[in-house]
């Protein structure tokens, strides 16, 4: 099980101010807080005039220990907004032991009501659950990676060392509470881990002179000045990276492909406008970057995203580990997504994921006991079946996962207003059946056109880079050939809506699903025929799934058995890990002649980077849960692509990424991909 106490114990003073209780220590001075993190940080770090040399295009990274209540953030933020460019980009990278829940976060910004509108924005994408790991919030003109745990060991976890993409930070905001009251923070690992994210001369500002900060500055490689401290403090520190070790290469670095991702990628061309294609088209779309979006099919979303109705959830696990957390994170993500950019095509109006077995009440008995100390009833609660049953509108003998800010959304719909963006391209019926390196980036040869001329004038036929977002179709493509995705048919089936059928109020998930009646009619379903590959429909599946149905609501079951079933059939596409695959496509022979020693070995350390495909990228594997993983997915294929902070830990990056399945051959002796 996590940990029992996962969020900040916070007293109230008469004063209002909020006041550690494990800290015995005040997060801010309310006559004075919000100045002094003005002058501590941002003068101190010299960006009001490091920010007005910035052009547009540039981003910026401020990395921050201790978020506390999020003003060093907003200081920031709010300083940004009048000095940078427009067009630049802020990332500000904070880590946290022990976060503020929603409502004390809300509480203490409060206090300062100049900060308001940009506190109302924080607070309206805080997560509703901080788990452990790495949180991504998008802002307006801002990006928030907070990451949730130990200060060290949460900076370790977003280093993929390799010095080249670990170099994020451009100024360092050193807060947390004071080294006499927090001193297991402030630990050489820490330092070291500061250093190795920082660009060549990172600055830094701190509050603190204590002794144990400025010899491991000076150890880090950072070079120390001390400055007038702020108010009644006598002195503070500042700084930046003068000499830096290198980073030490502590496992095998697989899953890094070679390149410089400083190289500016410029036009990107995504293969395919289902969900995984569109919200990876938008993710590219808003860092600038020019996209052309191909699909073979006349409209967006007409593959596996093309169902009438598609429901958002996820499996959420009460024990740590890639599976859960990433569809936890994934989960939380989506939710925030969708209702920032297409919220007139999502119908979150709330789901139950009903226990229709021993097993899975076992399961949701522990997950409601891990839910607990995060009092995060805003994503899950577990309820009863008289719960569940007044919740849904209809009764039902099962209780289940009540969350209350999920549900369905329309997919072709929400395909459609992702890919309306002024940078993103669309090239519809145009199927692309080979991609070749070139010196200049790649090219994408149609079969229905070919090179010829006058076709090079209706579309762009050359990227700088390539994601592959086609679902089994990724292996179609000679690069992508060796992945292990495995078709699974399924088919939904649609029904008139009935009097009593319209009484459903939310999305109900368990051995199937429904959804509330949409243009007069209910989706339900689906099948599951794993390694079938036919789109045909067939009458013996429709009576499959009102057999679903109907063990979780007889009588609407009965009443749709009588009327006439239509529906629909496509191939879902799933990895043998279940997790999606997405990142950078390796050279597969190369990767097997590199890390052939692992054979002998699994856990030998070879420290050489294998050969990869030049910006070559796929997303992919998402199965039957396509909407809530296919945002989160797109945002590590765009940190991979631009050579940002990852959106999630390292450990994930790596249980995502499309090498992962040939490096474990090695490890097992297995026949390789490439053979």
């Amino acid at each position: 099980m996590r940990e029992e106490s996962p969020y900040a114990d916070i007293l109230w003073r008469d004063d209002a101010q909020p006041l550690s209780r494990a800290f015995d220590d005040i997060y801010f001075s309310t006559s004075s807080g919000l100045e002094e993190s003005r002058y501590v940080f941002l003068q101190q770090n010299d960006l009001p005039q490091r920010w007005a040399t910035l052009k547009p295009g540039d981003t910026f990274t401020i990395g921050e220990t201790g978020f506390g209540t999020g003003l060093n953030f907003l200081t920031a933020w709010e300083l940004w907004r009048q000095r940078a460019p427009a067009g630049a980009r802020l990332h500000f990278i904070s880590v946290e032991k022990y976060p503020l829940h929603p409502n004390d976060l809300r509480r203490a910004l409060d206090l300062w009501p100049q900060l308001q509108p940009l506190a109302e924005q924080l607070i309206r994408e805080y997560p509703p659950l901080l788990a452990k790991g790495v949180h991504r919030l998008h802002l307006e003109q801002a990006t928030l990676t907070l990451v949730v745990g130990e200060a060290s060991e949460a900076f370790h976890n977003l280093r993929l060392e390799d010095d080249s993409r670990d170099q994020l930070v451009d100024a360092w905001f050193l807060d947390g509470f004071a080294p006499a009251k927090n001193p297991a923070m402030w630990t050489s690992e820490l330092f070291e881990n500061l250093a190795a994210l920082s660009r060549p001369g990172t600055t830094f500002a701190t509050f603190t002179c204590a002794g144990l900060v400025k010899r491991g500055l000076k150890a880090a490689g950072f070079t120390i000045q001390k400055v007038p401290g702020f108010g009644r403090k006598r002195e503070m520190l500042r700084g930046r990276l003068e000499a830096r070790k290198p980073s030490q290469i502590t496992a095998t670095p697989w899953h890094l492909p070679g390149g410089n991702p400083e190289i500016k990628i410029r036009k990107v061309a995504v293969v395919g406008a289902g969900i995984s294609g569109a919200t990876t088209a938008r993710t590219l779309a808003e860092r600038g970057i020019e996209v052309h979006v191909f699909d073979q099919a006349p409209t967006p979303g007409a593959g596996a995203s093309g169902n009438a109705q598609g429901i958002l959830y996820a499996k959420l696990s009460p024990k740590p580990g890639p599976n859960g957390d990433f569809n936890l994170h994934a989960l939380m993500y989506a939710l925030r997504y969708y209702q920032r950019h297409c919220p007139e095509s999502v119908h979150f109006s709330g789901l139950l994921q009903l226990a229709q077995t021993d097993k899975e009440r076992q399961l949701q008995a522990q997950i409601g006991q891990w839910l607990a100390p995060y009092r995060g009833k805003s994503l899950a609660t577990e309820v009863t079946p008289a719960q569940a049953s007044e919740i849904a509108g209809l009764p039902l003998a099962f209780g289940g996962l009540y969350f209350p800010q999920a549900g369905w959304l329309e997919p072709q719909k929400v395909c459609e207003a992702l890919l309306r963006h002024r940078n993103i391209h669309l090239h519809y019926t145009r199927k692309i059946d080979q991609l070749t390196a070139t010196d200049c980036g790649w090219q994408l040869t149609s079969a229905e056109t070919g090179l010829q001329e006058e076709t090079a004038k209706e579309s762009v036929l050359t990227a700088d880079a390539v994601v592959i977002c086609t679902a089994n179709g990724i292996r179609h493509f000679l690069q992508t050939a060796a992945l292990p995705l495995r078709p699974i048919r399924g088919q939904v089936s649609s029904a008139p809506a009935d009097d009593l059928s319209r009484q459903l109020k939310i999305t109900l998930c368990g051995e199937g699903y429904i959804a509330p009646a949409h243009n007069g009619h209910h989706c339900f379903g689906a099948t599951f025929k794993l390694k079938e590959t036919a789109t045909e429909l067939r009458a013996e599946e429709h009576r499959e799934n009102l057999h679903t149905l109907a063990e979780m609501l007889p009588p609407i079951a009965d009443a749709f058995s009588t009327q006439s079933i239509s529906g629909r059939a496509a191939l879902r596409a799933a990895t043998p890990d279940y997790l999606p695959i997405a990142g950078p496509i390796p050279i597969w022979g190369s990767l097997e002649e590199t890390y052939a020693e692992l054979r002998k070995n699994r856990k030998r350390l070879i420290p050489q980077k294998a050969p990869y495909q030049p910006h070559l990228y796929a997303l992919g594997g998402l199965g039957s849960r396509g909407f809530a993983y296919a945002p989160l997915a797109a945002e590590v294929i765009a940190a991979w692509l631009c050579g940002e902070a990852m959106p999630v830990c390292n450990t994930l990056a790596k249980a995502l990424h499309p090498a992962r399945f040939a490096v474990r051959d090695l490890g097992k002796n297995r026949k390789g991909v490439a053979s």
